[in-house]
C-alpha cells in the first residue's frame, strides 16, 4: 500500500487515454470539493489500467492516497483484502456503533465470535471511512480487484453504491472476464480499450525508436493497441525486425501476463467450448474461417 499523498508515476510517458484522464480529473475535482466519486476501470491485461491508476495518484493532491493491489493467492480468505484497506484506520472502531464495531471485529478476526453480518461490515467500513475522509480527503485506488474476496468484495462495493458527500474517492481497477461477479455492475465504469492507431505507434516508437511503416502496422493490428504488448514487442525483437530487414516472427510472442490471462478465459468455457477452440487451433491455417 501506499500512504503518501502523491505517487510519481513511472515507466513511459502516458500516450492519448483522454476520456479516462477527464474521467479521473473530475472524480477527483468532485473529493475536493466535499462530494464523492467512483470509477471501474476495466480491461484486459497490460491495457493501462495500473498506469492510469499511478496517473490518479500523482493529481491527488491535498488527498490523502491508500493504494491496495488485491493478490490472487488471498482470493479465498473472507475479509482478507478489506483488513489490508481498513488497517490504517482501525484505531477509530471505538468511534463505531455498537452493533457496527462487533459485526467489524468478529469479521477482521479482532474477537471471537459467530460470523459476521456482511450489511453491518459495510456499513461499518462506510462509517470509518467517510468519518476519515471528513478530517482529510479520501482516495482510495484498488488494483486487481479481479482477485478481490467475495467478502471484502461485498463490502467495497456496498460503501461505493452509498457515498455522496463524504470527501472520498474510489477507482476500482478490474481485468475483464475475472471480474466481481457483478458487485460493481452498478457502478460508474468505464471500459479501457487498446490504444488508437496514431497513439499506438507513438508508443511503440518510445521503445523501440524508428520502426519501419510495414512492420509498425503488422504490431499495431496484432496487439491490438495494447500498450504491454506494444513495449514488450519493442523490448523483444531484434533492430533488424523492427526496421524491416529480417521478417518478424509469426505468429507475434505473446507475453506471459497476457498468456496466462486467456489461458484462465479459455479454461473458465464450458468442455464443448474448449474442445472447439482446440480443433480449431490445430487445424491448418489455410483451412480456418
Amino acid at each position: 500500500m501506499v500512504w503518501s499523498g502523491v505517487q510519481q508515476a513511472s515507466g513511459p510517458p502516458m500516450v492519448g487515454r483522454h476520456a479516462e484522464r477527464e474521467a479521473i480529473g473530475r472524480l477527483l475535482d468532485a473529493v475536493r470539493d466535499g462530494l464523492s466519486g467512483v470509477l471501474v476501470l476495466t480491461g484486459e491485461p497490460g491495457i493501462g489500467k495500473t498506469r492510469l491508476l499511478e496517473y490518479a495518484a500523482d493529481r491527488a493532491t491535498e488527498l490523502r492516497v491508500v493504494r491496495l493491489t488485491a493478490a490472487e493467492p488471498e482470493t479465498g480468505l473472507g475479509f482478507g483484502a478489506l483488513h489490508r484497506l481498513l488497517r490504517p484506520f482501525l484505531n477509530r472502531t471505538g468511534r463505531l456503533p455498537d452493533p457496527q464495531r462487533a459485526a467489524l471485529d468478529a469479521a477482521l478476526g479482532l474477537v471471537p465470535a459467530a460470523p459476521a453480518d456482511r450489511y453491518l461490515v459495510g456499513l461499518a467500513t462506510l462509517t470509518m471511512l467517510s468519518e476519515a475522509a471528513a478530517e482529510q480527503p479520501l482516495l482510495f485506488l484498488l488494483d486487481d480487484a479481479q482477485w478481490l474476496d467475495r467478502e471484502s468484495a461485498e463490502a467495497l462495493a456496498f460503501t461505493a453504491r452509498r457515498l455522496h458527500a463524504d470527501s472520498l474517492g474510489l477507482i476500482i481497477a478490474v481485468r475483464d472476464g475475472l471480474g466481481d461477479s457483478g458487485l460493481f455492475a452498478a457502478l460508474n465504469a468505464h471500459s479501457v480499450t487498446g490504444l488508437p492507431e496514431s497513439e499506438a505507434r507513438a508508443l511503440l516508437s518510445f521503445g523501440a525508436g524508428r520502426v519501419d511503416t510495414t512492420v509498425a502496422d503488422r504490431i499495431v493490428a496484432g496487439t491490438g493497441g495494447n500498450p504491454l504488448a506494444l513495449l514488450e514487442l519493442a523490448d523483444a525483437l531484434a533492430a533488424e525486425q523492427l526496421s524491416g530487414i529480417t521478417p518478424l516472427p509469426d505468429p507475434l510472442p505473446v507475453s506471459r501476463l497476457l498468456e496466462g490471462h486467456f489461458r484462465r478465459l479459455v479454461h473458465a468455457l464450458p468442455p464443448e467450448t474448449r474442445t472447439l477452440l482446440l480443433l480449431l487451433a490445430a487445424a491448418p491455417r489455410t483451412t480456418r474461417a
